[in-house]
């Protein structure tokens, strides 16, 4: 097979908060793989669970792509069309606009009383910043209505914010939680959102992780505190932990004092939110309320405001509150304090109006909620052309069922300017091909570290597929426009874009290093105390918010709770899809399984519930049939259905925003989807698989081979459980493992034993076990073998196991390589934990294996294979309380080891054993969500 000719190393630019670096392996001139970019700062090697399957699964088939122009032949929503050539389809629409635009020149651009009829939706289906963006200065030209955005996704908070500090997008910067004694996370789900930052920035902090969210998601579990509130109750819990940071004296009277205005109408309020007031609004027990308090309070502490967080019915005043904490105590302007909502652009010095040009706009602009959308085209006057880009408007827009009626119009012309064929392009007139981030050059900002990045083109487009900025170009010709901003070059952007920003790199340059950071110190949050309010200060209270239709001040309230066994439906992101992004792909579908929705377990008891049912979820704006699946990790009350599939593909034909009527928040006209209210009905009562956790979406099973009855999974079968897998005990000595199917199983764990693989004369089904790893191993599947299971799997691999001559029995650090230093295994670093070694037996590290740990006693502790598969010689799985059962089964071993005793182990575990049980498992975790992502941690096989 010839050699990787090419590596292009370039930027996702999914709406994510990673901006992860990517390397394109190219052979040939064509693609082979998609996969992390090990030097990105970030992502360090691995792209997430979903990134890694799409984009090596439907992002390159080119068979899945829109690669012509096409126009309808059939009825709207049926996703009949012809193509046709780009210069029809662009003369079409033209036409169209032209008609429209001409009808009264006088009155330019038209506007009726509710703006230009002529309307645009567009969110982030990329946030490069040309395709994200430059396609608003056509828009801008031709005065058209823009559905806002951001109303379906987080503009109350930035409103809040907007109106309490004067920015809502100079958040703190990541790197400055070297300097953070505490981390709160508040409505944010880092774990599917920021899989990276999950994975690596906050488990790294130094300080306290505290999170705050009703769902018990991955980052929640591996938080050091986690606080529940039911839904709609954040604003109630932000008072009551104001109560008792008053009541502890670390309000920071000074801060008030010198920055901020209107304080002291804050003090009032708070005798009466004490804890136990908190626990009954919230359901936060109230000694957890006092802990999470200290630890925030005592600081330096950052706050991150999730974007869930402000989708309920009153989210301005939920931030509001929340935004006392980091006022209250003080934790703004120094290293290691402030919050974040998102970082923008402009603080990598990067001018959005330069990108917009909002100046072509030659009439007042126009917009629109999109929680009015559906509303405004059912006016036929008010609506007549809708262009869709870098959205999916019937997968993730409200009031699905009267949005598809009124797409369905014959007198409303759609253009959607999409990469697949997706509900939204199956009601439009025209279609036009749009190109992968992996087709053109451009740039991405993070919105959440510092960092400015490189995306380059690494493919053509397949077909006729234009980027969206040159599609704009060639309309804007064919109109007949002429001004320069309309058709200004990528390249010319690019470099435009780098000067903003400062930095001394060109485009060539930045593309061969990925990324960089804006600075090379982090940069301090509002460092000079200096806010661009009217006052300059900070504006807790006034009148501006009561013009805005809140009060005066924050209020310590909850929202009512549903009745009449009502539940509230969440409907956050999965870990498999980013908002309706890869729900066509096949190898995602299969994560994603049969839609469901989780409930508490005691919930479904209550309403006569078991898993597997058949439930219809149903209010006034529509119903969805759901199978049931319980999980602990989701409150009594709560409704928790997954967002972004793709309605056509799922049997219902619709998805979770069938159910949202499109209510507003409390500010901005913003969507508060998560306080959706809905009955629930049985329909049948089909019992089918289990569900015990909601991290995953479909059940997996891990089979243990294991050679002695007391030797177990120990900490690691828990964790397994929480993930969704049915862990099931085969005993390798009394089964018949010919029997077995090695390819079957979602995870094979292979335990300890006091045996050696060379004993096949005594143990004959030792000779099946190799045979059974040889074909598991050869497939690539998920593997782990623990002390002998490491040996088995090393001779399995064609590598020499044999006696070493001595034993190595207690508790030392492992030595990690430079490649262990990158992979789960350094959660097992000697500055963390030592782990427990038992045995005598050695091997040599298997042709191909990645050494990733050594001990001072042997060379080979633990190896990767693969993708999926870890050999480890030590014990990280053991319990205190299961190795009392060690000490009575290998008594025999330990009475004939020199220098060992029995009091001496159970000495050493009662000083380790806690320690390596806490980071075992956050070990564990890691390695399991590295299995799960369908990547590696590849850091040192790149190639």
């Amino acid at each position: 097979m010839s050699q990787i000719k090419e590596i292009v190393r370039t930027t996702c630019p999914r709406d994510c908060y990673d901006a992860c670096g990517i390397v394109v392996l190219k052979r040939q001139g064509e693609i082979v793989r998609v996969k992390g970019d090990p030097e990105h700062p970030v992502s360090r090697g691995t792209l997430c669970g979903k990134c890694a399957i799409a984009y090596n699964g439907a992002w390159r088939d080119r068979t899945k792509r829109l690669t012509q122009p096409l126009k309808r032949i059939g009825a709207k929503g049926k996703g009949q069309f012809a193509p046709i050539s780009w210069e029809e389809a662009l003369e079409l629409i033209a036409v169209k606009l032209k008609t429209i635009l001409d009808r009264n020149k006088s009155d330019y651009p038209p506007h009726t009383a509710k703006g230009n009829p002529i309307l645009h939706t567009h969110y982030t289906g990329t946030c490069s910043l040309i395709a994200g963006a430059f396609p608003l200065r056509f828009f801008n030209r031709i005065g058209a209505t823009e559905v806002d955005p951001d109303t379906v996704c987080n503009k109350a908070g930035h409103a809040a914010l907007e109106m309490i500090f004067g920015d809502s997008i100079n958040g703190f910067d990541p790197r400055t939680a070297k300097d953070a004694a505490c981390i709160l996370v508040w409505g944010a789900n880092p774990s599917a959102c920021a899989p990276h930052a999950h994975k690596h920035w906050l488990r790294q902090a130094p300080g306290k992780v505290i999170v705050i969210d009703p769902i018990r998601h991955p980052t929640a579990a591996q938080a050091d505190l986690h606080l529940q509130p039911f839904p709609g109750s954040d604003g109630a819990l932000a008072f009551a932990l104001l109560h008792v940071i008053q009541r502890q004296g670390l309000i920071n009277e000074q801060f008030l004092a010198n920055y901020t205005l209107g304080w002291e109408e804050i003090l009032p309020l708070l005798p009466q939110c004490t804890p136990e007031w908190g626990e009954a609004v919230t359901g936060v027990r109230a000694n957890l309320i006092e802990k999470a308090a200290k630890i925030y309070a005592s600081g330096p502490s950052l706050l991150w405001l999730g974007q869930g967080l402000q989708r309920q019915l009153t989210g301005g005043n939920v931030f509001r509150a929340c935004s006392l904490l980091p006022i209250f105590t003080g934790n703004i302007g120094k290293p290691g304090a402030g919050f974040l909502y998102l970082n923008g652009t402009e603080n990598r010095g990067i001018d959005s109006d330069y990108i917009a040009a909002p100046h072509l706009n030659q009439g007042e602009s126009a917009s629109i909620s999109h929680m009015d959308f559906a509303q405004r085209l059912e006016d036929s006057v008010n609506s007549q052309v809708l262009f869709c880009w870098n959205n999916n408007i019937v997968a993730s827009s409200p009031e699905q069922k009267r949005l598809r009626k009124v797409l369905a119009r014959e007198d409303l012309f759609t253009v959607s300017v999409e990469l697949f064929a997706t509900d939204t392009t199956d009601y439009a007139d025209i279609v036009l091909p749009a190109a992968s981030f992996l087709e053109f050059d451009d740039l991405v900002i993070s919105y959440f570290n510092y960092s400015i990045s490189a995306q380059v083109k690494a493919t053509e487009p397949p077909g006729e597929a234009l980027p969206n900025q040159e599609i704009f170009r060639r309309l804007a010709a064919k109109m007949g426009f002429t001004e320069p901003e309309l058709f200004e070059s990528d390249g010319v952007m690019i470099t435009n874009l780098l000067k903003q920003t400062g930095t001394v790199l060109n485009f060539a340059n930045l593309s061969k290093i990925g990324t960089v950071n804006h600075t090379a110190e982090p940069v301090i949050q509002f460092a000079q105390l200096k806010f661009p309010t009217p006052s300059g200060k900070i504006e807790i209270v006034g009148e501006h918010f009561e013009k805005a239709g809140l009060s005066r001040a924050p209020q310590p309230f909850a929202d009512a709770r549903p009745t009449n066994g009502k539940l509230r439906v969440l409907s956050p992101a999965s870990p498999w899809v980013m908002n309706s992004s890869y729900g066509n792909d096949a190898k995602i579908g299969k994560r994603l399984g049969e839609a469901e929705v989780l409930l508490n377990p005691q919930e479904a008891q209550l309403k006569g519930l078991e898993i597997g049912n058949t439930v219809i979820l149903s209010n006034d704006t529509g119903e969805l049939t759901l199978k049931v699946a319980l999980s602990e990790d989701v409150p009594c009350g709560v409704a928790l259905v997954y967002k972004g599939r793709w309605p056509k593909l799922d049997p219902n034909c619709a998805n979770v925003n069938v159910l949202n009527p499109g209510k507003k928040t409390d500010l901005a006209e913003s969507s508060c989807v998560h306080s959706v209210e809905v009955e629930i009905t049985p329909i049948n009562t089909i019992t089918s698989r289990t569900k015990p956790s909601a991290r995953n979406n479909i059940l997996k099973t891990a089979l243990c081979l294991r050679h002695v009855a007391f030797e177990d999974l120990g900490s690691f079968e828990p964790i397994l459980k929480s993930y969704g897998y049915q862990v099931t005990y085969l005993e390798v000595g009394t089964n018949n493992l010919r029997a077995i199917d090695p390819l079957e199983t979602d995870l094979l764990v292979v335990l300890g034993g006091p045996i050696g693989v060379y004993e096949v004369n005594s143990y004959p089904f030792l000779i099946d076990e190799v045979a059974l790893l040889e074909k598991r191993l050869a497939a690539d599947l998920p593997t782990l073998g623990l002390c002998l299971g490491s040996q088995l799997m090393a001779k399995a691999l064609g590598a020499k196991v044999y006696p070493s001559g001595r034993k190595e029995i207690g508790w030392s650090p492992l030595i990690l390589t430079e490649a262990g230093k990158q992979s789960p295994i350094a959660e097992l670093a000697p500055e963390l934990t030592p782990v427990l070694h038992w045995h005598g037996d050695t091997f040599d590290l298997p042709k191909g294996a990645i050494h990733l740990a050594a001990s001072s006693e042997f060379q080979q502790q633990a190896f990767a294979w693969g993708k999926n598969c870890l050999g480890l010689q030590f014990h990280a799985e053991v319990t205190r309380q299961g190795l009392e059962n060690w000490f009575i089964g290998h008594t025999a071993e330990i009475n004939s080891t020199p220098n060992l005793s029995v009091t001496k182990l159970r000495a050493d575990t009662q000083t380790w054993g806690a320690t390596l049980e806490k980071q075992g498992a956050v070990f564990f975790k890691r390695w399991l969500e590295s299995i799960e992502e369908g990547t590696p941690d590849e850091k040192t096989s790149l190639l």
